[in-house]
Parts: C-alpha cells; sequence; structure tokens
C-alpha cells in the first residue's frame, strides 16, 4: 500500500508539480523467522517515527539473519530515500527484485528513488514495465505525467493526465497539473479553464490559486497574481512554494526588498527548493551584484536542472559583467531547454 502521499505545490518561483514526499510501500510480515521479523518490525516502528539511520540498522539486522528477506530490503531502501540517499536505495531496491521477481512494491519505489537520484529517463522506464500490470491505476497515470512533465514532454504529459483524470475524476491535483502544462505550453487561456473548475468544486485549493498566480503574471496582471497567492497563503499559510512564488511575483512589481523577505523565509523553512535560489538570484541581478546572482544561479541548478529560465538569467547576469561569450553559451543552453526569454535575448545579442 501507499504509505505516505503528500502533494507539494512547486511552480515557477518553484516548478509546479504535485509530487511524492516519499514513497513507503511496507511489506507485511509473515515468515516464522522470529528474530528476522523482530527486527524487520522495530525498523518499521523506527521508520514511523523518522529514526532512518536506527530503522536503517534494524532492517540490516533483519537482513543479517535472512540474506534473502526481500521485504527488508525493500522499507531500507524506503528508510535510504527518506534520509535523502536515493542512490543507495536503489541497490536495495534492485536487490529486493532480484529475490522476489514479481515485488510490485519494490519496483514502484525504485521509480521514485531513480527519480529523486535525477535519473527521471530510467525512473520513467520502469514506470512504464509497471503500467502493463496497473493499466486502470489512476495513481500511475498521474506519476507518469509527472515523469513526462519532468521531461518536457508536455503533450504526452496531458494525455497521461487526462487518463488520470478519466480513472478518478475527484482528484484535484491532477486538473492543477494539467493546467500547468498548458500553461508551459503558453495556452494561458486553457490554464485558466481548468484552474477555475478546480477553484469551482473546491474554492479552498490553494495549489489552484498558487497556479492561477503565475498564470495571471504570465499576462501581465500583476495585482491578480498577487491576489491569487495572498489567498492561496490564506488557505496554507507560511507555506515555503507559495511565499517563493508571491516573492517572485514581487520581483516582477520591482518591489525588490519586500521580495527578497518572502524569499529567505521560503528557504528558512524549506532549504532544498531550487526554485527559490534561482528566484534570489533575480534579486541579485536585479540590484547589481552579478556575481552573487551567479553563484545563486550556480546553486540552484545543483539542487534542480528543470528550472524555468534559469539560463537565460544566468546568460543575462554574464552579459552584464561583460563576457558576452559566456553569455550566449548559456542562452544557447536555454534555446536547448526552450527558453522564451534565451531565444529573445540571443537574437537580440548574440551573432
Amino acid at each position: 500500500m501507499l504509505h505516505k502521499y503528500q502533494s507539494l505545490s512547486e511552480f515557477h518561483g518553484s516548478f509546479f508539480l504535485v509530487v511524492l514526499s516519499a514513497t513507503l510501500l511496507f511489506s507485511g510480515c509473515t515468515s516464522e523467522n522470529t528474530e528476522r521479523d523482530r527486527f524487520f518490525l522495530m525498523g518499521n516502528e523506527a521508520l514511523e517515527n523518522r529514526e532512518y539511520d536506527q530503522a536503517i540498522q534494524h532492517y540490516t539486522q533483519a537482513i543479517q539473519a535472512d540474506p534473502n528477506y526481500a521485504s527488508a530490503y525493500n522499507n531500507r531502501g524506503v528508510a535510504k530515500v527518506e534520509d535523502g540517499r536515493p542512490h543507495e536505495a536503489i541497490l536495495d531496491y534492485n536487490r529486493a527484485i532480484e529475490i522476489d521477481s514479481a515485488y510490485k512494491d519494490a519496483r514502484f519505489n525504485r521509480v521514485f528513488a531513480l527519480e529523486e537520484a535525477g535519473r527521471v529517463d530510467d525512473a520513467f522506464e520502469d514506470l512504464v514495465k509497471l503500467e502493463t500490470v496497473y493499466a486502470d491505476s489512476a495513481f500511475i497515470h498521474f506519476y507518469k505525467g509527472l515523469l513526462q512533465t519532468k521531461l518536457k514532454d508536455y503533450d504526452a504529459g496531458k494525455v497521461s493526465f487526462h487518463k488520470a483524470i478519466a480513472l478518478d475524476t475527484t482528484n484535484t491535483e491532477s486538473y492543477v497539473n494539467l493546467a500547468t502544462l498548458h500553461y508551459f505550453q503558453n495556452s494561458l487561456d486553457s490554464a485558466q479553464y481548468w484552474l477555475k473548475y478546480v477553484l469551482k468544486r473546491d474554492p479552498n485549493e490553494a495549489n489552484a490559486y498558487n497556479t492561477l498566480s503565475q498564470v495571471f503574471l504570465a499576462q501581465g496582471e500583476y495585482t491578480l497574481a498577487l491576489g491569487a497567492l495572498n489567498q492561496a497563503l490564506k488557505i496554507v499559510p507560511r507555506e515555503p512554494y507559495f511565499l517563493n512564488n508571491r516573492g517572485f511575483v514581487y520581483l516582477y512589481m520591482d518591489s525588490l526588498e519586500t521580495a527578497l523577505k518572502d524569499i529567505n523565509k521560503s528557504i528558512l523553512a524549506n532549504p532544498m527548493n531550487a526554485w527559490a535560489y534561482r528566484n534570489k538570484g533575480i534579486y541579485y541581478l536585479k540590484t547589481g551584484d552579478y556575481a552573487e546572482a551567479i553563484r545563486l544561479f550556480e546553486d540552484a541548478l545543483r539542487r534542480n536542472t528543470f528550472l524555468d529560465e534559469i539560463y537565460s538569467y544566468m546568460g543575462e547576469a554574464y552579459y552584464h559583467q561583460g563576457d558576452h561569450n559566456k553569455a550566449c553559451q548559456y542562452w544557447k543552453k536555454g534555446v536547448q531547454q526552450n527558453e522564451a526569454r534565451s531565444s529573445s535575448l540571443i537574437n537580440q545579442y548574440c551573432h
């Protein structure tokens, strides 16, 4: 079963994806091996309490008692993912699948670990194999849409989200992600349609307000964008992704110090959000501290390569430093990533 599933609203100022925070697919305990099972249950208890090192130790003891205990490898992998060690977790999932080739929980967990490790192509390949078994699972199609979004295959992602919706009309996250893909493709009217549809069904869907703010921003409606984010924060106060996005809107409104306050609050609440570092870099770009802007852009890229317009801003910082050659190199990368700003800047400044 899915033990834990949480939605995180990450978009534009922080890329919107409703994602898994952790995939805990626990296994039951049916063996007669008392010592093995005792350590396994102790591991589960530690994992529930977020005592990851302790959980890993107990699962390791269970494996020492029974080297072919696939469930212990699986759950140790879960603990390692939660502890920020997805590469190690993949090895545990591989071993669990080697022991039991029909172990679907371990296969799904491996998808998530591969994604966390930055191996999105491999994660997608694994998920497609699971899709043949769970063709009628709304969640599988939903997650497939998430991976296709990360792979920037937006048309395929929309198909997957539509399939998820057809199988489960109650999951508002599928509608919001579908709207997000329309936004990415600059189909702003379609994005608004789906977001307003969600809000008509559930006026307290904070993610929809958050995403709607970015649509308004793209339309140049800064006051509406700010209002939508304030509504999202009214529903979920101090949500770091919403704070970061509000900071991004303030950057557009040239309320730079107000923007920085929101972005810093976002980073303090969630230091892992690459989009907040990108936005803080934009603040320094706007204030003329180009070296600090570049440092923050590089920091953001180390955390996440899926960052809208990151190369356009990086190139802009280098251009202002007088390094036009490097600026054009980054804008060329941006063009390869379908960045609209990079396309405009490279046509304007690079010959």
